[in-house]
């Protein structure tokens, strides 16, 4: 039996040929490889020393944090970096927070504090929520963000069902890959993209909910926040309709051992990679340094990349901000 092809039958879909998201027995897929996630898989990890074990402990670094109040309360376009992949993005006006997450995850405790507090963030014109893991897609943050602010929400297909009590009275919109949601801001749009990634939440709800990225247009800038994934061809696939992007939002850490996390975050050296195939003017990295979640070294993302960055290996600018530091555009 064919696959049924998935999306939004409200919003349009920006890539020729593209029917909709695969989806088969209740679950998504991904478009060019389908990893195997098994218990198996992570078991071997649990009983696979880690090589880095006494280089992991010696290794004491942990971002530097900014009061980023000053950047939040000016009416500046840019970013500023809030930890793991939370950003606040400021583009011709608009406001945006992604993948909002305050707490600490799980038993999982952030190596350094949410660097504001939540109630003094900005207006918050739309929240952008990329996939339903815990680290990305908090209920807790989502919670205490509706208490002092309202937004709309922006996400991935079947992604309501999850959120929509956490947020009473709170617009939801879906999109699959490849669709441009609709917005009241003439000069703004906001397409999702395709990830190598998946979801789980409990013990029987693998791939119910779509993952994804973002791509945010005004006629001055161009923004890929990437989220979370693994290097795959769909980075080349993204470049084709979207030639000119000003700044890339690109994972770096919890990457090791690879045999478990490479099908769903990129290294320094693959986040690089992905860079170029986007064609970006300036890379800006996350997803490491906030939460313990992998073998390697909290610092070793941020030596790799720069040390990429020496060798000239980065074709583009590096951007890499401490936690609380802005980026103007």
């Amino acid at each position: 039996m064919a696959d049924e092809k998935l999306s939004n039958p409200e919003l349009p879909i920006i890539k020729p040929g593209w029917q909709g998201n695969a989806f088969a027995q209740g679950k998504f897929k991904n478009e060019f490889q389908d990893p195997n996630r098994s218990l198996l898989i992570a078991l071997r990890w649990m009983v696979t020393p880690n090589p880095q074990k006494e280089e992991k402990k010696q290794d004491a670094w942990l971002p530097h944090v900014i009061d980023p109040r000053p950047f939040l309360q000016s009416k500046q376009d840019g970013l500023v970096w809030l930890g793991h992949a939370t950003f606040f993005i400021r583009l011709g006006g608009v406001t945006f927070l992604t993948d909002p997450l305050f707490y600490n995850v799980s038993l999982k405790k952030r190596k350094v504090p949410f660097p504001v507090k939540p109630e003094e963030l900005p207006y918050i014109d739309y929240v952008l929520l990329s996939h339903g893991h815990f680290d990305h897609c908090d209920k807790n943050s989502l919670k205490t963000l509706r208490e002092s602010h309202s937004f709309t929400v922006l996400t991935s297909l079947k992604m309501a069902t999850l959120i929509k009590p956490w947020l009473p009275n709170t617009p939801i919109y879906e999109a699959g890959w490849y669709q441009q949601y609709k917005l009241p801001e003439h000069q703004l749009k906001v397409t999702y993209l395709p990830t190598l990634h998946w979801h789980k939440r409990g013990m029987n709800d693998n791939d119910t909910i779509l993952w994804g990225s973002f791509m945010l247009q005004t006629p001055e800038h161009t923004l890929y926040f990437g989220a979370d994934s693994g290097y795959d061809q769909h980075y080349k696939e993204i470049s084709q309709l979207f030639p000119k992007i000003d700044t890339c939002i690109l994972g770096i850490g919890a990457y090791s051992p690879a045999f478990i996390m490479q099908p769903s975050h990129t290294n320094p050296a693959e986040a690089v990679q992905a860079f170029h195939d986007l064609g970006g003017k300036t890379l800006v990295p996350m997803h490491y340094g906030t939460f313990d979640l992998s073998d390697e070294p909290l610092g070793e993302p941020l030596r790799w990349i720069k040390q990429l960055e020496a060798e000239g290996k980065i074709g583009g600018k590096l951007s890499a901000l401490g936690i609380g530091e802005p980026l103007s555009f």
